[in-house]
């Protein structure tokens, strides 16, 4: 099965249905999941540290949860058991499917491939307009789990003819032990790894996932604690703090910024972010403003306005940024990829759809020879 897929079917069917993993059995075919190698729940965290003899203090990432003996942490995914900390959702899945990379917000990354994607159960954002709600915000024994190692899943990937492997659908900190794993295999197997995220997790456990990973997208969800803490339930400096570690290790970085209509699409606060962005990261990181459409906690907000993100992207444009898009409208002009110098269209883009016009393999114009940042071949 080849159809292509965006990114909103994918959830809204895998709601209708009751799981992804319905969707994906059917997707992967003659090597249907239920095959895969049965897997135990115990898998210990690789980030935490003990308190006393049975209280224990996870490091992964900023929250810093205290969990006591048989809780669990704001994740809903890690568990203490007396005094060890264990990842509930290592080779256990809620989500596996084949998409086209474009729907997952990644344009300078071989456009028009696609991507063998990953997620479970669970997430260390409280976002109340999470588009994935049904996978991020419910613990793992409260979806349906299907067992999939890691080196089941490359098997599956290759077996599909995907080069890609994509950590995402929820956040792949979650899953940080099954990332690390597969993301190693899928070296060794010369797959290319990518991963969607919110970016709240430590340096030394960021430091060692960039090691394994080829290309980033971060959700930057507003340019505002106050939105941070208020809609996300996280705080704000540390998402910035992961945007200039990525830049600092030179592994390829997107952005996505989801703008939420009355909420954070103030031009005031884009214009600051859009400031940060270039002053903290370069002007060469492409930017995404995409469309929020009603969902969650969220669901009785109208739909952003195409105005609204036109809006951002002038802003973004003007001020200097590159490459600069706008998502989730289907065959809008700035959803292509256009040179920066010659002003010629490298890459054309509908959707899910995309075809490289005036760009050779190593990512330059044909026309005026400027290289365009991304990995290409």
């Amino acid at each position: 099965m080849n159809k292509k897929i965006t990114r909103r079917k994918f959830i809204k069917d895998a709601v209708t249905k009751g799981t992804a993993l319905a969707l994906a059995s059917k997707t992967l075919g003659s090597l249907a999941i239920a095959d895969a190698t049965e897997t135990s729940e115990f898998h210990e965290a690789m980030f935490y540290r003990q308190l006393d003899s049975v209280m224990i203090e996870c490091t992964l990432e900023p929250r810093g949860c205290i969990v006591n003996n048989w809780e669990r942490g704001y994740c809903g995914a890690k568990e203490n058991r007396d005094g060890k900390y264990y990842s509930l959702v290592h080779s256990r899945l809620s989500a596996v499917y084949v998409e086209q990379i474009e729907s997952d917000h990644f344009y300078h990354v071989r456009p028009g491939n696609q991507f063998f994607g990953l997620g479970t159960a669970g997430c260390n954002l409280g976002c109340k307009f999470c588009e994935t709600w049904h996978l991020s915000q419910v613990r793992p024994e409260e979806t349906e789990i299907q067992n999939l190692t890691p080196e089941y899943a490359i098997k599956l990937a290759k077996a599909k003819g995907c080069k890609i492997i994509d950590f995402t659908y929820n956040d792949p900190v979650i899953c940080y032990e099954y990332v690390i794993e597969t993301a190693k295999l899928a070296k060794q197997n010369d797959l290319l790894t990518i991963c969607h995220t919110a970016g709240y997790i430590n340096e030394e456990p960021l430091r060692l996932l960039l090691k394994y990973i080829d290309a980033v997208n971060v959700d930057l969800k507003a340019f505002s604690k106050d939105y941070y803490s208020k809609v996300c339930s996280v705080e704000f400096e540390h998402v910035l703090d992961t945007l200039k570690f990525i830049k600092q290790e030179k592994v390829m970085l997107e952005i996505t910024n989801l703008i939420v209509t009355g909420h954070n699409d103030d031009r005031e606060d884009i214009s600051s972010m859009v400031s940060w962005i270039l002053e903290n990261l370069g002007d060469e990181i492409p930017l995404h403003f995409s469309r929020f459409f009603p969902n969650y906690q969220y669901k009785d907000l109208l739909a952003t306005p195409e105005e609204t993100l036109e809006m951002a992207y002038d802003i973004a444009r003007s001020s200097g940024i590159k490459y600069v898009y706008v998502d989730n409208i289907p065959g809008h002009i700035y959803q292509s990829t256009y040179c920066p110098t010659c002003k010629t269209k490298l890459i054309d883009r509908n959707g899910t759809d995309a075809k490289i016009l005036d760009m050779d393999k190593e990512g330059v114009c044909v026309l005026c020879h400027a290289k365009i940042p991304g990995i290409w071949s």
